[in-house]
């Protein structure tokens, strides 16, 4: 039996373990994620992910390995059966993160991610390895894990489960699983298509009583069809070859060069009771599943992957487990409910079947679209932070990425402050890191690494009214205020009751 002495392992390498993995790393933290895959599933799963996890991928410098397996978002339309437009979506500028949302082929993704754990000195990565079981003895979790050669044992403080749906951890745990509601089968044909070919450039929903369908563009080459099942059909029918003809009859199929995957999958809307029990917790779809209406489904696992990847490190330093961890449900779990209730607020939409049902929404969809009314959002919601200072307006709200086009590229915020928390201040000081335990970067916006950026950020503070503001490590604004209050109240929440009166003497001189 090999045994393996970690900070945290981690079930499950698919994007949400392989980002906390890499995540934790980046932090020195030392991790063991194991799949029992040996390769990265090669069809294409989740379609799309937002302008945040791109900003995730960019902390990982991976944007450049990516680049083949991505294009941007243009268009979102719903239409009806008649062809007119019911809702339209624009995706094609960037937010305030610096990036765009985009469609992607998920086993470049994936490649990607796996190749950057593999040269990362902190995680040791196996695939073709199985967790049997875990136990955790209140200090320290000990799992015992099935290698392609030889049984494993892993000491680890903390265990986290990023092993999907069907969650062995979770099982495990005995969590329960709150069913929302929503629960309908739906064919998924992914095809390789000509790179001339005729089919659309945007994303569509067709909202059709005879046959709700969506049609995706996952790249130049690739278009993802997802046709709604009616009542009598099943799945053993549906994907035949003769059914799929005459599902993609109205296409042309002369540019359809291979059906490269059809699947019947059931389109749910789950949520655990419990994310985390002692040293153990769930992450991504082992915590929620939901409808893909949205495309917010991986973008949320790797929501989850960064609230722990900032969170673990501080408890590992000494501060209060049991200040940070309930945190991570209770911040994470609102923000995946309104995504899924967005996701199944459309997903009926879609979905209708009833003719005189459809026509009335496409009525009201459109008296209301004439009329101007603000349309419905698919963008991620607003973040309600715990862990942060409710009195200070922006609180919670996620903090810009300004960037500047220079001749050997484009020089971005976050590259230059880095992965740590960042105190901005308005003044003359010189970056400097405050107790590291904290891992705290203040920073002045007179520094000159700041000089691209001075004046947003300058303006961003004069209309908070702030001298300073403190960024979580998730980029979300933990308060503003003055340098000493925001530090001494970041102390004293990751502290709890047992604050340590040698440290806050330490800070109160910042």
């Amino acid at each position: 039996m090999k045994t393996i002495k970690c900070d945290v392992a981690i079930v499950g390498a698919g994007p949400v373990g392989v980002v906390l993995a890499g995540l934790l790393g980046q932090k020195g933290v030392s991790v063991f994620v194991a799949d029992k895959s040996e390769d990265v599933y090669p069809m294409p799963r989740a379609a799309h992910f937002d302008h945040e996890i791109m900003r995730v991928f960019q902390q990982l410098e991976i944007v450049d390995e990516i680049e083949d397996s991505i294009l941007s978002v243009g268009r979102y339309v719903f239409q009806n059966s008649e062809g007119d437009t019911l809702l339209e979506f624009d995706a094609s500028q960037p937010a305030d993160t610096g990036w765009k949302s985009y469609m992607m082929h998920q086993p470049g993704i994936e490649n990607a991610l796996r190749c950057r754990l593999e040269n990362d000195p902190y995680v040791t990565f196996l695939t073709g390895t199985v967790l049997e079981a875990f136990e955790d003895r209140g200090d320290h979790v000990v799992s015992r894990w099935s290698g392609k050669s030889e049984g494993i044992e892993v000491t680890s403080r903390y265990l986290i489960g990023c092993d999907g749906g069907t969650s062995s951890v979770r099982r495990a745990l005995g969590v329960r699983l709150d069913d929302l509601g929503f629960d309908e089968p739906w064919l998924v044909l992914d095809l390789v298509v000509r790179p001339n070919n005729e089919f659309p450039t945007h994303n569509i929903q067709f909202c059709d009583p005879a046959r709700p369908t969506t049609y995706v563009v996952m790249g130049n080459s690739r278009r993802r069809f997802e046709f709604m099942l009616k009542p009598g059909e099943t799945a053993e029918s549906i994907v035949e070859d003769a059914a799929i003809a005459e599902l993609l009859a109205p296409w042309n199929r002369d540019d359809i060069l291979k059906v490269e995957r059809k699947a019947v999958y059931r389109f749910h809307a789950l949520v655990a009771e419990h994310w985390r029990r002692g040293n153990v917790f769930l992450a991504g779809d082992a915590a929620h599943q939901m409808p893909p209406f949205a495309g917010q489904g991986m973008c949320s696992g790797i929501r989850d992957a960064i609230a722990l990847s900032w969170r673990i490190p501080l408890a590992l330093n000494g501060y209060d487990e049991e200040c940070l961890f309930p945190s991570y449900q209770i911040e994470r779990e609102p923000h995946v409910r309104a995504i899924t209730h967005a996701a199944i607020e459309t997903g009926k939409v879609v979905c209708t079947l009833d003719r005189a049902i459809a026509a009335a929404r496409d009525q009201q969809m459109k008296a209301a679209k004439a009329a101007g009314m603000e349309q419905p959002s698919i963008e991620s919601p607003p973040f309600q932070i715990v862990l942060g200072l409710p009195q200070a307006p922006e609180a919670g709200k996620r903090f810009f990425q300004p960037s500047m086009i220079q001749e050997d590229g484009v020089l971005r915020l976050d590259d230059v402050l880095g992965s740590q928390a960042w105190l901005i201040s308005a003044g003359a000081l010189h970056a400097r890191m405050i107790d590291r335990r904290l891992n705290i970067l203040q920073v002045s916006t007179a520094a000159p690494m700041l000089a691209a950026f001075r004046p947003e950020l300058e303006a961003w503070l004069a209309k908070a009214g702030a001298e300073a503001v403190l960024v979580r490590e998730d980029r979300y604004v933990f308060g503003t205020g003055t340098a000493g209050e925001l530090v001494r109240a970041y102390q004293a929440m990751l502290e709890g009751p047992a604050a340590q009166p040698d440290q806050a003497r330490e800070l109160s001189a910042v």
